[in-house]
């Protein structure tokens, strides 16, 4: 072990939750993505060979795991994350899910996932199960509240978003909704929470968009101009800045072309990486950091510790992240 990279975009699917989710009928988190097989040690494995040494987990419930008791499946999971975070300090930290549309609900669970777990932020997904943005009206209040704790926010696509304004009949078989929608949720959402109001509103947020912010970066421009044809409303609206301060991870995103479209719209201290473990797998990890090692100007450890300034303490040492192998492996296998 040993290296100084931080992965903040790496999932964390418990055993127990895999299979709750299978008792609540759920086999696949997207079209032709199958709930993952994941073991700690399958992280640490991961880790370990490419010089990662701290991960932020997180996770992503699709939308059915909603339709039954979500209040008490959401707060389960937080549990779970903050456990491995305690039992494997500097190698882990944790961002709670919250249990949205249900505002109260996800009020609570803020409160307990900050006051009780003290995990590290939260993670929404960019579009819900009814198809609200997270910019609607009717999610001020939590974005208030995440905004009065400085709070970290991971912006990631809904698992089962599917596009319905391009394709036709058959196009997903050919084209699955992973490899293009994906991106487009996260773009949606983030033109959302810009033209709404709450980037604006919320700016002690620091906000984390998945995969460097889907085509954010390449239609930063295009929404420069939205006050000059179809939205002169948004006249007040500062795009260029309010996309600057925004954070983007470089999970599938870190080719050359992506990295010099990113650079335009933010500054290289916003910039983090990110491998979207498991669902990418051993083999895109160093595919991934050969394209990152290549832009030597980023220091993207140091980017992630000022958003997660806990894992700088004790973080980089061989045993820091271990009470031992044998915990280890006893981990594992529990989880």
């Amino acid at each position: 072990m040993g290296g100084g990279r931080i992965d903040v975009h790496h999932h964390s699917y418990h055993p127990p939750l895999i299979a709750e989710l299978r008792r609540r009928g759920v086999t696949h988190m997207a079209p032709g993505v199958p709930l993952p097989e994941w073991t700690v040690a399958d992280s640490l494995r991961v880790m370990d060979a490419n010089g990662i040494r701290s991960a932020i987990l997180s996770i992503l419930l699709p939308n059915a795991a909603f339709d039954e008791d979500a209040a008490s499946l959401v707060r389960q999971t937080n549990e779970w994350t903050a456990e491995l975070v305690r039992d494997f300090p500097g190698r882990f930290g944790g961002l709670a899910v919250l249990p949205l549309p249900d505002v109260e609900v996800a009020l609570a669970e803020i409160d307990h996932a900050f006051d009780v777990l003290g995990l590290d932020g939260v993670v929404l997904s960019a579009s819900l199960a009814d198809g609200r943005y997270l910019g609607d009206p009717a999610f001020a209040e939590v974005f208030d509240e995440l905004n009065r704790r400085g709070a970290v926010v991971f912006v990631h696509p809904n698992p089962a978003y599917r596009c319905d304004c391009a394709g036709g009949p058959g196009f997903t078989a050919k084209v699955p909704p992973p490899l293009v929608d994906f991106v487009m949720d996260t773009t949606r959402a983030v033109a959302d929470l810009l033209f709404g109001g709450t980037l604006s509103r919320c700016h002690d947020i620091r906000f984390i968009l998945a995969h460097a912010g889907g085509t954010v970066p390449f239609l930063a421009w295009r929404l420069e101009l939205a006050a000059t044809w179809v939205l002169p409303g948004a006249g007040d609206v500062d795009v260029a800045g309010e996309l600057r301060r925004l954070y983007y991870e470089t999970a599938q995103a870190a080719s050359p072309a992506t990295l010099a479209c990113l650079r335009e719209v933010t500054a290289g201290e916003n910039i983090l990486f990110g491998t979207d473990f498991p669902f990418m797998n051993d083999a895109v990890v160093p595919a991934t950091l050969r394209h990152l090692d290549a832009a030597a100007d980023l220091d993207l450890a140091g980017n992630a510790l000022a958003l997660f300034p806990r894992l700088a303490d004790g973080a980089g040492g061989a045993g820091a992240g271990r009470a031992g192998a044998g915990r280890e492996a006893a981990d594992a296998a529990r989880l």
